[in-house]
């Protein structure tokens, strides 16, 4: 088998989030290099600026070769996250206006209708499906009018992946599980993700926010530690888990 590990870093609004994931893709890299030397010439690392670009780097590796992937990117329940400053902002239509309102209002960071009138970006990474990415632009009053590079599951080629292949991403609360919501209406962007995955391989996503900056190896541009539910076939295999000192074979840390 002509095996394969992409490693996929993305765009952002800042340039320093661009230079963080860039980092933490090439620390990934070396530990594939150096824990699987036979395969150095396995290893791309490839920056993405949309979903679709996401959803082109993994359609292009052929079919059951591809053994690992891994995401560096913002995410959250919805999927992976890129978002645009929009250049004037675009004032939010009354119905999104106020729902923006009323899901943020018992927030940490709760918006005023004041702050909700006008969208200040725009969104185009890779969401679970279109109800996630209306639930998204919902959230961060953000709008995904003429954001044609936006893509979701139903746009990946899942039989590129190889028998036992690992995914994780490593950007924030792909894998959160929020009671209700994921209880009674969809599971959350890791989980579904597995679920198209099904039983070739494993899903990995982080609980809560990260940043790669605290490992407690020491190396600032790692995102590998902190609480992560992993997942196979769509069901749970491991609930809170610490990543620092999780070990899985074909992942960046194996056994």
């Amino acid at each position: 088998m002509d095996k394969k590990r992409l490693i996929v870093h993305t765009d952002s609004r800042k340039q320093s989030d661009i230079n963080t994931f860039r980092n933490a893709a090439i620390t990934l890299s070396k530990s594939y290099k150096s824990k699987y030397p036979s395969q150095i010439n396995s290893v791309k690392v490839i920056f993405v600026k949309n979903g679709k670009e996401i959803v082109s780097a993994i359609n292009a590796v052929g079919r059951g070769n591809l053994v690992s992937l891994d995401i560096v990117s913002h995410g959250n329940q919805g999927g992976i996250h890129i978002s645009r400053n929009l250049n004037p902002p675009v004032k939010a239509g009354f119905l999104k206006q106020n729902a923006h309102y009323q899901i943020r209002k018992n927030s940490d960071n709760p918006q005023t209708m004041k702050d909700a009138k006008y969208m200040e970006e725009s969104m185009h990474g890779l969401y679970a499906d279109k109800i996630s990415r209306l639930g998204v632009s919902y959230y961060y009053n953000q709008t995904y009018d003429n954001s044609p590079f936006i893509s979701t599951l139903d746009d990946i080629n899942f039989d590129v992946f190889a028998v036992n292949a690992v995914v994780e991403f490593h950007g924030c609360r792909t894998a959160e599980i929020i009671p209700v919501l994921n209880t009674w209406l969809k599971d959350n962007f890791a989980a579904r993700f597995s679920s198209k995955l099904g039983n070739k391989g494993t899903v990995i996503g982080h609980i809560t926010n990260t940043a790669p900056d605290k490992n407690p190896n020491g190396n600032v541009n790692d995102y590998r530690y902190g609480k992560v539910r992993t997942y196979k076939n769509g069901e749970l295999v491991k609930d809170g888990i610490e990543r620092w000192k999780y070990k899985l074979p074909n992942s960046s840390t194996p056994q």
